[in-house]
């Protein structure tokens, strides 16, 4: 009865268990967060206990067929994201692991409301490399499983390239958030150009390294057609245009970063960040255009159906 039960959560739906460990953890880490008034990551944490639930709505049966290992590795980038600031303090006070007069920045020891990102610079650049890593590795699984269901035959390259696209893009699109919130609403000021363009080269690294990881693990794209000569569906298509300026956006400002020390842009965050804003409209308009575009021959194509039917 047992080792049929552990079978069922780990074999026969392996989805089942990294998504429980999920909800079951956000759910520890509201609690805590709360008993200590930490409410900021208490916050945090419900909106990953809902995050969680939509994604067992999603895939609790197990008809998407997702490797359990993926769904671990989104697991770990999720939770070091909402345990690393759980372990700041309400206050400007020792947070819970400083033992025997351990200093804020010694291993678990942090302090102030975003507890590890307060303490260790490099905290941040670590999750936004875990986060989109797991977020190219789930597009790159998504893209490959409606592949199949929909009988497109997408090459290996062409899923790995969309969703590198797509977890740049995600990733400049949050830097957007960050510089619009703090332009035009003083709410948030996550460090200026540095932490921008850092920021910026951890999202590449991490969707590079997400979609080498499932171009070989993903046991399907062993079995897909590899000549790329096949016709690309609309909706790759859609995803491309809208992506694409975003994504070649987010790797020029990491490169400049990286090997012109920001020379590109001076080192000015609101320089980049209006070229991130730019390019997002770029981004919106180009997908306007397309769907446009892409209705007219829909329509056309219905037409001559209608006058050959007639």
């Amino acid at each position: 009865m047992g080792s049929g039960k552990r079978r069922f959560w780990q074999t026969e739906i392996p989805e089942r268990a990294p998504l429980m460990a999920w909800l079951i953890s956000c759910i520890i880490l509201t609690i805590w967060n709360l008993s200590r008034g930490l409410n900021l990551w208490a916050a945090y944490n419900f909106g990953g206990i809902m995050m969680a639930l939509l994604a067992i709505f999603i895939l609790w049966k197990g008809h998407a067929r997702l490797p359990a290992l993926p769904l671990w590795i989104g697991y770990f980038a999720t939770m070091f994201h909402f345990f690393g600031g759980s372990l700041g303090a309400a206050d400007s006070g020792p947070g819970p692991f400083c033992f025997g007069g351990m200093q804020p920045g010694e291993w678990l020891c942090a302090d102030g409301v975003n507890g590890m990102y307060h303490v260790h610079p490099w905290w941040d650049k670590f999750v936004h490399s875990m986060n989109s890593t797991a977020i190219a590795i789930a597009w790159a699984l998504g893209w490959r499983r409606m592949s199949e269901y929909h009988g497109w035959q997408l090459s290996p390259r062409i899923v790995a390239f969309t969703a590198f696209s797509l977890g740049v893009a995600i990733g400049v699109v949050y830097e957007v958030y960050e510089f619009f919130g703090k332009v035009f609403f003083l709410t948030i000021d996550q460090g200026g150009y540095d932490n921008t363009a850092s920021d910026l080269v951890s999202d590449v690294l991490g969707a590079g390294l997400g979609v080498l990881f499932i171009h070989f693990y993903d046991p399907m794209n062993k079995t897909s057609d590899k000549s790329g000569q096949l016709p690309i569906p609309s909706e790759v298509r859609l995803t491309n245009v809208g992506t694409i300026p975003l994504m070649i956006m987010g790797v020029i400002l990491s490169l400049d970063y990286l090997l012109l020390n920001g020379s590109m842009v001076n080192s000015d965050y609101d320089l980049i960040g209006l070229l991130m804003l730019s390019t997002l409209f770029v981004s919106g308009l180009l997908v306007a255009r397309f769907r446009f575009q892409n209705s007219k021959v829909n329509k056309t194509d219905s037409s001559e159906k209608v006058g050959m039917s007639s």
